[in-house]
């Protein structure tokens, strides 16, 4: 419990934070707070393609031809929506490729180890600087070459927006949560399109 000395000394504390004053400095803390961006409040994530988005746009509010301010606030939280499900399967194919590009990372680095000698005498006399001897060389720079491939197919875009999600959920189930991320959008998505018939 946090007593009521401490709580007040709190709220003057946070009285004395105004935040960025800059329109600079307002920019550049908008986006302090999004991770993958499957709940964010802007629509577009670095990497998307505005004129998609646009092109969505367009097509959806043809296709429902909203007429008035609240109808048109309901179209564009249906594309909101629909572009958030659209960028779900880019997280899973990331997470997909995070994982697996690093799982043959370690299996190729646990290869070229195969192919490594340590000095029985520096292990026994505890010598950190020990002489390591390559049994066979090119196999060895094969697997170190395999492992490199597979981490910098790591650093993909896609695979990176993978590896954001899992650090999102805190390395705990990330396809768990991507499906409920997954229902979430989609009630959002039926709800404004059932209130948009509705009206």
């Amino acid at each position: 419990m946090t007593s009521d000395k401490k709580a007040n000394a709190n709220r003057q504390n946070a009285l004395k934070s105004t935040g960025p004053k800059t329109p600079e400095g307002k920019a550049s803390v908008r986006h302090n707070a999004m991770t993958h961006g499957l709940l964010s409040q802007d629509n577009l994530l670095p990497g998307e393609d505005e004129s998609a988005l646009k092109e969505l746009g367009e097509r959806l509010r043809a296709e429902l031809k909203p007429v008035g301010e609240l109808k048109s606030l309901l179209v564009e939280q249906i594309v909101t929506a629909y572009w958030r499900l659209r960028r779900l399967g880019r997280v899973e194919a990331g997470i997909f490729a995070w994982q697996l590009y690093g799982e043959l990372a370690r299996r190729a680095q646990e290869d070229a180890r195969t192919y490594e000698r340590s000095n029985l005498k520096d292990i026994l006399e505890k010598r950190y600087e020990s002489s390591t001897r390559i049994t066979d060389e090119q196999k060895h720079q094969e697997a170190l070459s395999k492992a490199q491939e597979m981490k910098a197919k790591q650093g993909s875009e896609t695979a990176m927006l993978g590896q954001t999600f899992i650090r999102d959920a805190h390395n705990a189930n990330a396809f768990s949560k991507l499906s409920r991320y997954e229902t979430a959008i989609e009630r959002s998505l039926y709800k404004a399109l059932h209130e948009l018939q509705r009206l």
